[in-house]
């Protein structure tokens, strides 16, 4: 009971160490996940798109500050707001066998990357008052010029990279820069105290599908991973992020993008005429441009790191599709949840692509708790066994298939409602893993070691990984869980699904794109399902 008796929240702790802390493995794909932002309605220039988002950015930060943001809540209850504390100044730093979280709350300074160069600049005036738009605007046009200036002979080198490596190799390599490098050191403290990280990439994606890609992966070049947040500006104005998972939740982030984009594309239309008054170069001060020094064994780490990088990246495959046929009014019409009607689309694609049935993992939060989490809704029951079998039986009717369908859109909200409300098994079986590994206990627990816990998902072996990244028009994604898996995101707006799929190429069973083209037939399907096993319904009244 000591634990119990000194922490608010026993699993806080372990969750943050050996969830994510304690892996040894890569950030980069593995861990951060992307997200792509709606198009602003307007065509606005990389400079204009980064400014506005950048003003937007810092008016939610003196929200936060401040503590003016209304608390998020679920059916009326509050949810704990503490994770916003950690979104921006935050870092993950490496070290030998666990990493730590490092908050600066106080950080004043933004870091900006562009071709491999990296400047920092304050978008704050003396006396504490916030630039405006076209100050913004001047800063990060003045760091444009400066990274595209220099001559090509003189590139910078990708130190960035650095950080995609293994947490053991990369923590070793930035502890020899630091101590030998009094240069080095105030870069690496630069970009890891800034209040987050913008990244002008010198591309201009054509599809959601190619903006997806490059804020995951790209070419690997551009991205402190360790960092809490990196928003991504293309050279078109388009916008994305890559984010990193360990000291705070997607849904976090989601609701400051969300946000973000709503306050962007509000000025867009109400400030477009006066937003981008041209300033005179000394009307702000100049960025500050970070220095490297390089000696072999760094550059050959660089390297190194830049290859393994690129072989990940390789790997990984990322699909999005817009489905467009319906949304969440369709669904509600036949008195569902949307969120477990597009679970069991879910079950039935990968059913139909396999021929069974496997482990799936949905993200619930625990926000309903001091610093909660998430906890794992199990979407495989033996409800949704028998709604996969019955959609593929021929001698069953519409109605015994609605039935199904409703039968297990019924258990999963049974145990999503104990997901979160804490009631659930995952947290649970990792807090008596831990309290027996602490323990010393030999031979481990027959149960963590037994063949069952593992298919079933124990352990970090869901095969199928699934976030619903709530009822907002961004985009996301992150890569799947196991060698053999797939991930799935999406979000449910009124009258359209936005979907993400991932796989690795390295596994020959699993396609994304083929499974997103089978969750859009499945979806179709069980639209035609719902209208076919039902009366019709009467129109909407005219009064």
């Amino acid at each position: 009971g000591g634990v119990v008796a000194a922490h608010k929240n026993w699993m806080e702790e372990w969750w943050l160490r050996t969830a994510y802390l304690m892996t040894r493995q890569t950030q980069a794909i593995h861990v951060n996940w992307w997200g792509v932002f709606p198009d602003w309605g307007v065509k606005l220039t990389n400079v204009q798109a980064a400014a506005l988002m950048l003003a937007s950015t810092l008016e939610f930060k003196r929200a936060l500050d401040l503590q003016e943001l209304p608390p998020e809540t679920v059916r009326g209850n509050p949810l704990c707001m503490h994770q916003f504390s950690l979104v921006f100044g935050t870092t993950r730093i490496p070290c030998e066998g666990e990493d730590i979280i490092e908050t600066h709350s106080d950080s004043r300074h933004v870091a900006v990357f562009r071709n491999d160069h990296v400047f920092t600049f304050t978008p704050y005036h003396a006396d504490d008052s916030v630039f405006s738009v076209a100050e913004l605007a001047a800063s990060l046009q003045a760091i444009l010029d400066a990274s595209s200036s220099v001559l090509e002979d003189s590139e910078e080198p990708s130190v960035s990279v650095l950080t995609s490596m293994d947490r053991d190799k990369w923590a070793s390599v930035r502890t020899d820069m630091m101590e030998r490098s009094a240069t080095n050191r105030a870069s690496i403290r630069a970009v890891e105290t800034a209040m987050y990280c913008l990244t002008f990439e010198d591309s201009s994606p054509s599809s959601k599908q190619e903006v997806a890609q490059q804020c995951f992966a790209g070419d690997g070049r551009n991205k402190w991973f360790d960092k809490s947040f990196t928003t991504f500006v293309f050279d078109n104005g388009r916008g994305g992020c890559n984010a990193e998972h360990s000291p705070v939740d997607a849904m976090v982030c989601v609701a400051m993008f969300d946000y973000v984009v709503k306050r962007t594309r509000d000025k867009v239309i109400t400030q477009r005429a006066h937003l981008f008054d041209t300033l005179p170069r000394d009307a702000v001060p100049a960025p500050t441009k970070l220095k490297w020094e390089l000696w072999p064994a760094l550059s050959m780490s660089i390297e190194t790191a830049s290859v393994e990088l690129q072989q990940l990246i390789n790997d990984v495959s990322v699909r999005v599709f817009k489905f467009k046929h319906y949304g969440k009014s369709f669904i509600k019409r036949y008195k569902m949840h949307p969120d477990f009607f597009v679970q069991m689309a879910l079950q039935l694609t990968y059913f139909r692509l396999h021929g069974e049935c496997v482990a799936t993992y949905e993200t619930g939060h625990t926000r309903a708790f001091y610093h909660g989490r998430t906890e794992t809704i199990r979407t495989c029951s033996s409800e949704s066994v028998t709604f996969c079998r019955t959609m593929q039986d021929s001698s069953k009717s519409a109605e015994d298939r609605f039935e199904a369908l409703k039968n297990a859109i019924s258990a999963h909200g049974d145990y999503a409602t104990r997901a979160l409300s804490g009631t659930a098994c995952d947290r649970h079986l990792l807090g008596l893993q831990i309290a027996a590994y602490l323990s010393g206990t030999s031979p481990r627990p027959a149960i963590f070691t037994d063949t069952a816990y593992k298919k079933s998902g124990g352990g970090g072996n869901f095969v199928l990984s699934t976030s619903n990244v709530g009822y907002t028009p961004l985009f996301g994604g992150f890569a799947p869980m196991t060698k053999h898996g797939y991930g799935a995101c999406y979000s449910i707006l009124d009258s359209r699904i936005n979907i993400s799929t991932s796989s690795w190429n390295s596994c020959e069973h699993t396609d994304c794109q083929k499974f997103g083209e089978s969750l859009v037939r499945a979806l179709i399907d069980l639209q035609q399902l719902c209208i076919a096993a039902n009366p019709p319904l009467p129109p909407p009244s005219k009064l």
